[in-house]
């Protein structure tokens, strides 16, 4: 989650991980336990304080989101070097939130 997370608020919302609670583990441990997918828990960041995607181009005439989805998170597991085989699954699981035992 942690590497995941940092990808995430950087490349999108140009944050750091101590810009978050997630820089306090614990609060990343009881998100894993309470099944909480990552996609799920930057979300609510994203609409609790109306953070704003930073990878986006300028105004157009339809209205991006400002929330991630699932191709973000491949695309930053890619990234960071969490896309192989010998770990797929686990990684998937523990973003999906389907991983409590995980820390």
């Amino acid at each position: 989650w942690q590497t995941l997370l940092t990808r995430l608020l950087d490349q999108h919302y140009s944050l750091t991980l101590n810009d978050t609670p997630f820089a306090d583990e614990r609060v990343i441990e009881l998100h894993i336990e309470a099944g909480i997918s990552l996609c799920d828990a930057v979300n609510f960041l994203v609409e609790k304080y109306a953070l704003v995607r930073t990878d986006q181009p300028g105004f157009s005439a339809c209205t991006r989101s400002q929330l991630i989805n699932s191709i973000d998170i491949l695309r930053a597991r890619r990234a960071t070097g969490l896309m192989t085989r010998d770990n797929y699954r686990t990684v998937n699981n523990i973003t999906l939130g389907k991983y409590p035992e995980a820390k």
